[in-house]
């Protein structure tokens, strides 16, 4: 205690410094260099062990970033010099904790470089903005972040600690003093000497207040803006109205949610290219909204809007966009009528009788046509989906009549939405989508023209079109649990600061998604903005599903709501995610929540007990011999329902689990074979990819298969090929040649599963009833179904999985079977009649019946 006070001592009794820089009268070519930044670095513990700079080149070209060390000291705190050898007119950097431990500010920032090719900056730990001017700088104890998170109260995170016992605290709104009722600890198990404090008012700010500055000052600190956050959260800011841009033929209704904004301007282009533009003052109406009419025929026409907040205007796209220009730098206005093709009114679904009876295939728009051995005309495009009687290397089918030919139900297309890192129309951009910008358009380089507002639209829509003609349903992957970026690069935190995201108590972003923010789907106004995102898909683009990315970020309540409100729009939805989070996350929606719900999750029990770690490339798993997998491999047979005392899992239903074991994420399923068992013949790993998927196949729930595991598909190895380019992620079609037996075994897999129910089960009664373990060996799983209670053409069904790596016996039960499948075929009809002692080959799957 004595320490803390000694520093706080000194602390208080710091005044105004002159600091001054180094760069004066300084150009890039006195440090030998095109760009040049110094950046000066202050931490308030004089504690800068571990510390460094992420600096890239962001305008005019963004380019990839480099680790920076802190070199040298000053009167400030600590220095780095970073020069560049290119000339570049804005940088953006970072302040990290050794290899990404932690941000200072998990916002990207950015600073604009002079003529002179230097900039010089000061930063203060915690500070968004940083100082050009050394001479401002000032670094008493300050109130590093004030947030109010209810219309009386507001949470306080401060640079120093204060004794609550004695501290005062004021609030000024508009410069008019409110009475304070107490300021105390914010955490009630913290000592009352804390530099995290909770200010309670007498009184409520009214909700029209909002937008007013607020301004806190406690006694010995360096007053602050007071944030509005989880007081947006109160009923008065809920607007269940329509966002956006409101397009009737005379006239267009422009309206956007920003309670803590004072004034809003809509800006409304000349044109696409033009910087001019009319500015249209909005009008403030209820709960937060502005809005504005303007007359006349709109459809076509570009806008922003400049909204002024926390002392700043800040000018952003339309988080409502349906339409943009290019790179999504401006919204545009569409009329519905005019976004849509002649034959897309004829557009149906195909017909599904019940969740279980999906057979998922994962795909990405530019890699499942954008192999140049393909006769492909429209190659990783929209249009490419659309295009019939395309060939590959030896004539095997490609692109769409690649999909109707395995005779999978649905395609699971990596996110098409808005995509922030892809610069459209530059040819050799690659991205898998998991960077959104916006959630209610699609992405224009998947386009044709991505400088016509339409082209993705339409674009996008002849080729679900086409999906659905060949009777392919749609899922569309999705990602709310994080965008590209915040701050200045969020067209949601440039509309409402600190809203859209979850905040820590000083203000930085939380990172459970793993890439630097995650949202705040918990929050009413962001919850509805997900939801009316996702009835737009279903409404608009005719989709079939949803898949979303980091489901475990979630809370439950969102959840809740979105299958309850997509299922009356569609019953027939698919609804599925990954009930986990990115490192260390605080996971809110797992395994087992999904419970009661039409939301399906994925199985990674099963996925782990089929090919081993995920993580270790090294561990293998039941279909290379790894020991004592059985009971996994039976828990998601079974549909990892409660089967049994000891054969039992995460689900009260079988549409509640989506079994796979592979997926874009981490290696391919033909790489991580190869890896466990690098010395395993061909003939060996080709077995694995048959028994690895056989088991997906033939379990209880929803199967999911990865695009191209039908041909063995490779990555070289990379597990993370997000940004490996067109060539290594690409489904090579020539490999679908040379691995066509392999092909043909997933397709009659496939209709195996899609001709008989018993594989099929719609519940845990009815599995529990029909689906009966029998005693094996060690390392053979082997289960009877009850076809003819099942409403299926075969009596029995006995299957029979060998996760041996040689040969194995096994003594069939109930005398004489039919084979239908076994290592080598798939058929519907009889491939003969055995019975007793059989020989189980290596890595295997049989299925017989009566």
């Amino acid at each position: 205690m004595r320490r803390v006070l000694f520093i706080l001592a000194i602390l208080l009794g710091t005044t105004i410094m002159a600091f001054t820089g180094e760069s004066m009268g300084k150009t890039a070519a006195d440090y030998g260099a095109e760009t040049v930044l110094i950046i000066h670095y202050h931490r308030y513990s004089g504690n800068y062990d571990g510390w460094n700079l992420w600096v890239w080149p962001n305008m005019p070209t963004s380019m990839d970033g480099k680790s920076y060390i802190f070199d040298r000291s000053d009167e400030f705190g600590v220095v780095s010099t970073v020069k560049f050898s290119n000339k570049h007119t804005r940088l953006g950097y970072i302040v990290r904790l050794n290899d990404w431990q932690a941000k200072d500010v998990n916002a990207d920032r950015f600073v604009d470089i002079p003529e002179s090719g230097v900039a010089e900056i000061w930063l203060i730990e915690g500070e968004y903005d940083h100082v050009t001017d050394p001479a401002s700088i000032d670094l008493r104890p300050r109130i590093k972040a004030a947030f109010l998170d209810s219309l009386n109260e507001i949470y306080v995170s401060l640079s120093a600690p204060v004794d609550t016992k004695v501290a005062e605290a004021k609030v000024l709104i508009k410069n008019e003093q409110r009475p304070v009722k107490s300021i105390e600890k914010a955490d009630p198990t913290d000592i009352s000497f804390t530099n995290y404090v909770k200010v309670t008012l007498a009184g409520t700010i009214e909700p029209e207040e909002i937008s007013d500055p607020i301004e806190l000052v406690i006694e010995g600190f360096l007053p602050d803006e007071v944030i509005v956050r989880s007081a947006l959260d109160d009923p008065s800011f809920y607007y269940e109205g329509q966002l956006g841009a409101i397009y009737e033929r005379d006239f267009t209704t422009f309206r956007v949610w920003s309670p803590v904004s004072s004034s809003a301007t809509l800006l409304l282009y000349d044109d696409y290219d033009s910087q001019k533009c009319k500015q249209i003052s909005m009008a403030k109406t209820s709960q937060g909204v502005w809005e504005a009419t303007v007359e006349g025929d709109l459809h076509l026409k570009s806008y922003r809007y400049s909204l002024f907040s926390y002392g700043k205007f800040r000018e952003t796209v339309d988080i409502y966009s349906k339409a943009v220009t290019r790179n999504s730098l401006r919204s545009v206005v569409i009329d519905p009528a005019r976004t849509v093709f002649d034959e897309w009114e004829m557009d149906v679904r195909p017909s599904m009788e019940k969740f279980e009876d999906a057979i998922i295939y994962e795909i990405h728009i530019s890699d499942i046509t954008a192999d140049t051995k393909t006769n492909v005309v429209n190659r990783g495009k929209y249009l490419g989906l659309t295009e019939r009687d395309r060939t590959g290397p030896e004539g095997v089918k490609a692109g769409l009549d690649h999909l109707i030919e395995l005779g999978v139900t649905h395609v699971h297309i990596l996110p098409f939405n808005d995509i922030h890192y892809i610069d459209e129309g530059i040819d050799g951009q690659y991205g898998w989508g998991y960077d959104p910008y916006l959630y209610m358009v699609p992405e224009g380089h998947y386009s044709t023209d991505p400088s016509n507002p339409l082209s993705r639209i339409i674009e996008a829509k002849m080729m679900i079109k086409a999906l659905h003609d060949s009777g392919i349903r749609v899922i569309l992957d999705t990602v709310y649990n994080h965008t590209a970026s915040t701050g200045e690069g969020s067209p949601f935190d440039q509309t409402v600061p600190y809203y859209y995201y979850r905040t820590d108590r000083t203000g930085a972003y939380t990172n459970g998604s793993g890439v630097g923010n995650e949202i705040a789907t918990e929050r009413p106004m962001m919850r509805k903005h997900i939801i009316d995102s996702l009835k737009m898909w279903v409404n608009d683009y005719h989709i079939d599903g949803f898949r979303f990315d980091l489901l475990g970020l979630f809370d439950r309540e969102t959840v809740l709501a979105i299958d309850r409100e997509l299922h009356e729009l569609e019953p027939t939805l698919l609804l599925y995610g990954e009930p986990w989070g990115g490192w260390g996350a605080n996971v809110t929606f797992s395994k087992g929540d999904q419970k009661g719900t039409q939301v399906a999750v994925f199985n990674d029990n099963l996925r782990d007990a089929i090919r081993g770690s995920v993580f270790d490339p090294k561990v293998k798993g039941f279909s290379l011999g790894s020991r004592a997998k059985e009971r996994r491999i039976m828990r998601g047979i079974s549909g990892s329902i409660e089967y049994s005392y000891d054969i039992r899992d995460f689900t009260d239903d079988p549409a509640e689990t989506i079994n796979y074991v592979s997926a874009h994420d981490n290696q391919t399923l033909w790489d991580k074979n190869s890896a466990a068992m690098p010395d395993a013949s061909q003939e060996l790993l080709l077995n694995a990819q048959k028994l690895s998927n056989a088991i997906v196949l033939l379990s209880q729930g929803i199967p999911f298969l990865h695009g191209g595991v039908d041909f063995a598909r490779t990555k070289n190895g990379n597990d993370n090929s997000y940004n490996a380019g067109v060539e290594l992620n690409k489904m090579d079609y020539s490999r679908k040649a040379q691995f066509i037996d392999l092909f043909n075994y997933y397709k009659g897999m496939i209709e195996l599963r899609k001709s008989h129910p018993a594989f099929r089960m719609a519940t845990a009664q009815e599995i529990k009833e029909n689906l009966v373990f029998l005693d094996t060996p060690r390392n053979i799983v082997a289960f009877i179904l009850n076809g003819e209670a099942t409403g299926d053409t075969w009596k029995e069904i006995l299957v029979i999985f060998n996760g041996n790596i040689e040969d194995a016996k096994i003594t069939l039960p109930n005398g004489s079977w039919n084979l239908a499948m076994d290592e080598a075929r798939v058929s519907k009809e009889s491939l003969g009649e055995i019975k007793g002692e059989v020989i189980l080959r290596a890595a295997s799957a049989y299925v017989l019946y009566k």
